[in-house]
């Protein structure tokens, strides 16, 4: 058991055998109008992807979550002898959980390269003193210069530039800067003019 949302280090690049299972059942049971028993497997889908459902349900004590939501409609449709209901309802719910938990994985990892990208320092614009990212607070004015990459999130208050925001946008095109304009930490300056721009920080670290 983890905590929903954190990461486990590992990419769960596949379903999980319950997934695999139940899906593999649920397809079988589909060939039912033509040898009638095979509805069976239908509730042999339900019953091989529902532990981790009620793994998590019993976890979540008396709170009624959508696992323990999923069981009730899943036992629902088994006592009125739809089995192919019951599991398709299994199917669909774990397989949807694989691949948000795939999606919420890569936005993660996205996040972290992104994260890294930010430079640990950053040069103030009144002294020229390199300090720690982390010891500059709200309204501080820090330096860019051309080629560097923004180290936090600001407003420009002198000098102009075009600013890749592709790390973000995904749009590689140069995007103009100049008072009073926003820039984003990870984005990168391109060519700011001789001195690059100062910006004002507005949330600190």
């Amino acid at each position: 058991m983890r905590a929903y949302g954190s990461s486990s280090g590992v990419v769960a690049r596949w379903p999980s055998p319950y997934v695999v299972a139940s899906g593999a059942l649920l397809l079988a049971s589909l060939l039912a109008p033509l040898l009638p028993p095979l509805r069976w497997l239908a509730l042999a889908a339900a019953c091989a992807g529902a532990p981790p459902m009620l793994l998590r349900a019993l976890a979540a004590g008396p709170a009624l979550d959508i696992n323990a939501l999923m069981l009730v409609a899943v036992a629902g449709a088994v006592a009125l002898g739809d089995y192919a209901e019951a599991g398709a309802i299994v199917f669909l719910f774990t397989a949807a959980e694989w691949l948000e938990t795939l999606a919420c994985t890569k936005a993660s990892a996205g996040m972290s390269s992104l994260m890294s990208m930010v430079p640990p320092r950053v040069v103030l614009a009144e002294t020229g003193e390199v300090v720690s990212v982390r010891d500059i607070g709200v309204g501080t004015v820090v330096a860019v210069r051309a080629g560097e990459v923004v180290p936090v999130d600001g407003v420009v208050v002198d000098g102009q530039s075009e600013v890749d925001e592709s790390s973000l946008t995904g749009e590689s095109f140069p995007v103009p800067k100049l008072p009073p304009s926003e820039v984003w930490a990870g984005t990168m300056n391109l060519d700011g003019k001789s001195r690059g721009f100062f910006l004002s920080v507005t949330f600190g670290k």
